[in-house]
């Protein structure tokens, strides 16, 4: 028995076939009826598609871009019944021909068109701008002829750039747009109003849409006006109080879900493109939502807007009470140095007084000290017998004690307020000396050696420099 010689298809094989695939069109240009869509059966002009199909003269059907001659092929393939048209032998290069991408591309199409046509949508294939600008694969127009949606099936490679440049053609001429790949990897599916979808293998189920959707799943802790989930600084940590939830709910994926669905959820405008506008990992890209899941994305973001107001005037309190308190700091400094300032320049106008006064000199401290109303004290024989500026505020604690000393001011003002705090017909003296006006320094001055700081007499009025 003779042996049968398989001949295995070349490379040039394959390639002539993929052409073939590529030249597949569904819409065509009949010289008496205008055009025709090959994919309906009344080729959607009213006409019978058998009349054009394997006829003795060929029909008069051409390109609506070459005007070259079409023929109309009828083939199965799986599940589907194809009719499209192809362009007869040596027919030139053309956008219609270069328009197909493939069996899937071709696929897809239908796909689209027919689950649009089954939500009460008109479909029309390879739609281009008047300016041609765009071409769109399948045009959906709803019936008021109010919104057209462009529905692309985007099979090859192409890089962000270019898609969103696609996608703003689309905006500007008001066409809605929404693209679908089959693609493993998306570098622009966040970039763009697109899904992911996946055909079954052999189980004949339907087209699922697979990425590209999203729905949002709220999280709130269970007494709003306290939020206990985190306490970083982003959520408002520093800030006295307690703080309302902002909502910790999250973009998930939907669920894969059937591509007939999400086209009637298209023209019935149940589902919409939408930029995030929650989540580290989320916020700015595109996906798919439905109505309820933007509800609940507002009410998020309106709580964390109302949080973050509060936030920031409980920082602006916190900010005024501390600057009040750095006043009120610098301004306690600042007396402090003119305490100091008050003391050293009478301390040679005191000797003097007390020397006539005493007829001896007298010995005076070399700083003030808590025990004199953190006055300097001066000393006649080993005894206390005089005070230089002691702190008026601090006299009512030592007014007895006290009570039989001479107390020194720098002036009738100081001396009003001594009188008002010391015991009654104490003693209080105004002396004069050469002051040197000072403003409160940013850092407290160097001293001589032996002088006290601001900071150190701080610390002596507070017994601090005994611990």
């Amino acid at each position: 028995m003779p042996c049968q010689t398989r001949f295995l298809p070349s490379a040039a094989d394959k390639l002539r076939h993929r052409a073939k695939e590529k030249a597949m069109v569904f819409v065509g240009v009949h010289e008496e009826w205008g055009r025709i869509d090959v994919t309906q059966a009344d080729l959607g002009c009213g006409q019978d598609r058998e009349s054009i199909y394997k006829t003795k003269r060929p029909a008069p059907l051409t390109c609506y871009e070459c005007d070259w001659r079409l023929h109309l092929v009828h083939k199965t393939h799986g599940a589907y019944d194809l009719w499209f048209l192809r362009h007869a032998n040596k027919a030139p290069h053309c956008e219609a021909r270069a328009a197909g991408e493939g069996m899937a591309h071709h696929l897809l199409k239908l796909d689209l068109a027919h689950h649009a046509r089954a939500a009460g949508w008109s479909t029309e294939y390879e739609v281009a701008a008047p300016d041609g600008s765009w071409r769109a694969d399948v045009m959906a127009t709803s019936p008021d002829g109010s919104r057209r949606v462009a529905l692309e099936a985007q099979m090859a490679s192409i890089s962000v750039t270019d898609i969103e440049a696609r996608t703003d053609r689309y905006r500007e001429a008001g066409v809605e747009v929404c693209w679908f790949t089959d693609r493993k990897t998306i570098p622009w599916l966040d970039n763009v109003p697109c899904v992911q979808i996946a055909r079954p293998d052999d189980d004949g189920g339907p087209v699922q849409v697979t990425a590209g959707a999203a729905c949002f799943e709220p999280k709130w802790c269970e007494d709003r006006a306290v939020c206990d989930w985190c306490d970083c600084e982003d959520c408002g940590a520093g800030v006295d109080g307690p703080l309302p939830c902002d909502g910790h709910g999250t973009w998930q994926p939907a669920t894969p879900f059937p591509l007939e669905r999400f086209v009637a959820a298209i023209c019935t405008n149940a589902t919409r493109p939408h930029r995030l506008r929650m989540g580290w990992d989320t916020k700015g890209t595109w996906r798919w939502i439905t109505r309820q899941y933007f509800d609940m994305e507002e009410e998020q973001l309106q709580a964390h807007i109302r949080k973050y107001q509060i936030v920031e005037r409980l920082l602006a309190v916190q900010q005024r009470q501390q600057q009040a308190r750095q006043a009120a700091e610098q301004e306690h400094l600042a007396a402090i140095e003119a305490l100091l300032q008050r003391q050293k320049a009478l301390t040679k106008p005191v000797v003097e007084f007390v020397y006539h006064e005493a007829g001896t000199y007298p010995s005076v401290a070399r700083h003030g000290s808590p025990e004199f109303a953190m006055g300097v004290p001066v000393y006649v024989r080993g005894k206390p017998y005089a005070v230089i500026c002691p702190v008026a505020s601090r006299l009512p604690a030592l007014r007895s004690r006290l009570a039989s000393l001479v107390f020194f001011a720098a002036s009738e003002r100081e001396r009003t307020r001594l009188v008002a705090q010391s015991a009654p017909g104490q003693r209080v003296e105004v002396l004069t000396a050469e002051l040197t006006p000072t403003s409160p320094p940013a850092f407290p001055p160097q001293r001589e050696k032996g002088d006290l700081t601001v900071r150190q007499a701080v610390n002596r009025m507070l017994g601090l420099d005994r611990m």
